[in-house]
């Protein structure tokens, strides 16, 4: 996106990234386990699966989380990688003395796409974690995010 200033235009990427960045480090330190150790090999208090551990889930239930989560974060390596790239094309297209509007729309619309992907599959894993609970670990779970939260929310506050 080009925004116009008062000096010229000016390239909206820088917060794009930052939002997508955000955004994807939320997810992944709320919902999307990763496998993180402390050196006594107990759960480390920012170990994401520590939160599902809260439901009670077992070792084998772990284990396919944090499978899952490996696999989701070899495929996503790469997407990001792609959005990278593509960003950049952008912003070089942009940089341009004459615009191609068709080729800036066109790019635009791939990184759409692939923002789309990625959310989609942030989901689908979302679902399949969530799937591998039982009912009663399921409501434990929600219940312990919903405190999370409004722990956030407080710890904001202040």
């Amino acid at each position: 996106m080009i925004l116009p200033t008062k000096y010229g235009i000016k390239l909206a990427f820088p917060s794009i990234i930052k939002r997508i960045t955000i955004a994807a480090f939320l997810v992944t330190s709320v919902l999307i386990p990763q496998m993180v150790l402390s050196q006594n090999n107990t759960p480390d208090a920012n170990d994401p699966v520590a939160i599902y551990k809260e439901a009670g889930i077992s070792t084998e239930q772990e284990n396919s989380i944090r499978k899952l989560a490996d696999e989701y974060d070899q495929a996503n390596g790469q997407r990001l990688q792609s959005l990278a790239q593509m960003l950049q094309q952008l912003k070089d297209m942009a940089y341009q003395a004459v615009l191609n509007e068709s080729g800036m729309l066109a790019k635009q619309e791939e990184i759409n796409k692939l923002q789309s992907e990625m959310a989609l599959e942030r989901i689908k894993l979302v679902i399949k974690i969530r799937g591998l609970l039982s009912p009663v670990q399921n409501e434990k779970l929600v219940a312990a995010l919903q405190n999370r939260v409004r722990a956030e929310e407080q710890t904001k506050l202040r």
